[in-house]
């Protein structure tokens, strides 16, 4: 690891709770509006909201770990782990949404502002989630360590 500040366990279980509290709100409210997810039954709704928001904590934590392989430190981030983080997650945000396009796990709704990625059409809000939550959740992680964030 290419940390003078390896990630610590306590980091990780902090890190993943936030990620856990900020997806869930990104998640619930990006449904309502972005995602055409209307004609679903409301279980299969929350089912499938609670099991991305899972997921996103899954990736929180991948994310972390792979801009700790690249920065010295992510909990909190010093200005490289931000950059680290921050590009870490923009990179997974957009293979990742890609990869569920193509899959057709999910389809958009008229009000998500999207991009072409290599033929397949990806919606920017999942890609600014991605990108920010879990560089945000590092730092929140971090200030709840009662250190200084970078």
């Amino acid at each position: 690891m290419a940390a003078d500040r390896p990630l610590r366990r306590s980091n990780l279980i902090r890190t993943a709770a936030w990620g856990f509290a900020l997806n869930a709100v990104w998640e619930f409210t990006q449904c309502v509006f972005l995602f055409d997810m209307w004609d679903w039954p409301f279980w299969k709704a929350t089912l499938y909201m609670w099991t991305a928001t899972l997921g996103d904590v899954g990736i929180v934590l991948g994310v972390v770990w792979i801009a700790g392989q690249l920065a010295p430190r992510v909990v909190p981030p010093d200005v490289r782990g931000w950059a680290a983080l921050l590009i870490v997650g923009f990179a997974a945000s957009v293979a990742l949404e890609w990869a569920a396009q193509v899959l057709g796990l999910w389809g958009y709704g008229p009000a998500m502002p999207t991009i072409d990625v290599a033929g397949h059409t990806v919606g920017l809000s999942p890609v600014a989630q991605v990108t920010l939550l879990p560089a945000l959740s590092a730092w929140l992680s971090g200030r709840a360590d009662g250190r200084a964030s970078g």
